[in-house]
């Protein structure tokens, strides 16, 4: 038998002997220990003594005995851990503080002033224009139409052109189109 196997029967035998024990002591750890703490302990158990590290290693009895005495130590950590997050959820008003609370007819405190909202930024760009050209494109044209309004702002010509060229294909009858490709082929034209 391995050390492995031992330390887990071990443990196991040690968490079963114990008589109605309060959550800390199956995790072997200090009665006000924090929440950190006590979810460090139950992670150390798990690393040695979670039944899945043990299923080929022990007989059926033996892997019973200890899957038992996990489900102990896990379901303590589990009210352990949710008596700590309600005493944190609930902290008690010192005897100063619960007097702030009991004249319930006084007036409230002053709310902070408020803060104007910050000014409104003007976009980089100018809204696009709506033409009857753009009204009267295929749904799939406009898109690729703005596509190539994107690529020019970039200074992406060649993007453009090849984007006009998509829209033209997907409607061969716009002659706004057609016009948008040339100027700005006679732009490229115009640069070299």
């Amino acid at each position: 038998m391995s050390k492995a196997t031992t330390d887990v029967l071990l443990w196991a035998q040690r968490i079963s002997s114990r008589v109605k024990p309060k959550p800390y002591e199956l995790l072997e750890v200090k009665p006000d220990c924090t929440l950190d703490q006590a979810q460090e302990a139950y992670h150390k158990v798990a690393r040695l003594a979670h039944p899945d590290l043990h299923r080929t290693a022990l007989n059926p009895d033996e892997l019973e005995r200890v899957t038992a005495a996990y489900a102990r130590v896990a379901e303590a950590y589990r009210q352990l851990r949710a008596q700590k997050l309600k005493s944190q959820r609930l902290k008690k008003l010192s005897p100063n503080e619960s007097g702030k609370f009991a004249d319930f007819n006084a007036e409230p405190p002053t709310p902070p002033p408020v803060v104007p909202p910050p000014p409104v930024t003007v976009e980089k760009y100018p809204p696009r224009a709506v033409t009857p050209a753009t009204t009267q494109m295929s749904p799939k044209a406009l898109v690729y139409y703005r596509k190539a309004e994107m690529s020019l702002r970039r200074g992406d010509l060649k993007a453009a052109i090849l984007h006009l060229k998509m829209a033209i294909v997907a409607d061969p009858q716009s002659q706004f189109l057609r016009a948008a490709l040339a100027e700005v082929e006679f732009e490229i034209g115009k640069k070299t």
